[in-house]
């Protein structure tokens, strides 16, 4: 029978820790180390912890349940590593940083992979992971790294795990950007431009145009949003918000841009640029360009928690500046 818990007495030891923590300081233990420290866990998790209220732990016949703070972490550990279930049971058990970034010590249980997806689907049925998103934005807001005065929104096209023809994922949806055809979904983002945090979020089929999802994305309480030609038509609205609109100016058939409304859009378009910093670390650094599983609810947290983490990232960035 496999066990799936730690049996290596000899790194628990006080001396091995603090050898360990003096001697592997690679840019991804200092990380989880920073993350471990500087956050307030506690009040991160509050907001799920109440939302599960009787809700039972997903955890399989005979397992003692996990904490939610294991299984968040677990799953924080997943999508900044780009591990999937099976492989994230045998990371946990083999690397020394997850140990301690999960405080499991020798003879402890981990998570299995089948209890890793159970959970997964519990976050996504009752949106824990948007919950989590908010809770930390919180934490943000509090240290004045959400700012709400001005907001840059935009959309990134994520490719499907499953091939169209094959109908193994009924929620992706086609669109098409520069004439090539895409079939997958879209993650829409609203930052806050004078941090770069992402403050809003929705996660759609791709088939839905861009600026659908704008009121989503907007707090409106800024004073200007900012966007590129694909939210034009937005600009009335933004407007009708009271918040001054910074989109993009867009050619219409007949209708030619002028010369005035070309310079204009490229001024504004170095401070909407901004937003793409987010979508380049999710999949330059996460390898997030393309979804992991087969509907729309746990592609979304896995969206969502790709966002959690470019938020943490701005937030250890932010902290030591």
């Amino acid at each position: 029978m496999r066990s799936n818990k730690v049996n290596n007495q000899d790194l628990f030891t006080f001396t091995a820790n603090e050898y360990f923590k003096k001697h592997a300081k690679t840019h991804s233990t200092s990380t989880l180390v920073r993350l471990n420290q500087r956050i307030n866990w506690v009040a991160l998790l509050s907001p799920l912890e109440k939302a599960l209220g009787n809700e039972r732990p997903p955890n399989g016949l005979g397992r003692k349940p996990f904490s939610l703070l294991t299984i968040v972490k677990c799953i924080i550990l997943q999508y900044m590593y780009g591990l999937s279930d099976p492989r994230l049971e045998y990371e946990i058990s083999d690397r020394r940083s997850f140990q301690i970034f999960l405080d499991i010590n020798s003879g402890d249980s981990i998570p299995d992979e089948t209890t890793i997806c159970r959970y997964r689907e519990q976050f996504a049925r009752l949106g824990l992971d948007k919950l989590l998103f908010d809770s930390f934005n919180k934490q943000l807001k509090h240290r004045n790294m959400i700012l709400e005065r001005v907001t840059i929104v935009d959309a990134t096209i994520i490719d499907a795990q499953a091939t169209p023809s094959s109908g193994k994922d009924q929620d992706a949806g086609f669109t098409k950007k520069r004439g090539k055809s895409y079939y997958g979904y879209k993650g829409h983002i609203g930052i806050d431009a004078g941090t770069g945090v992402i403050h809003s979020l929705e996660f759609t089929s791709a088939t839905p145009h861009d600026s659908q999802s704008i009121e989503s994305l907007v707090t409106g309480n800024e004073e200007s949003v900012y966007g590129d030609k694909g939210y034009a038509d937005c600009a009335d609205k933004v407007e009708q918000m009271g918040i001054t609109s910074n989109i993009l100016k867009k050619a219409y058939r007949n209708r030619p841009l002028t010369k005035e409304q070309i310079g204009k859009n490229k001024q504004l378009s170095k401070i909407r640029n901004r937003v793409e910093k987010p979508f380049a670390y999710m999949k330059r650094v996460l390898k997030y360009n393309s979804v992991s599983y087969f509907d729309l609810a746990r592609n979304r947290v896995q969206f969502v928690f790709c966002s959690i983490l470019y938020n943490m990232r701005r937030f250890l960035v932010l902290s030591t500046s």
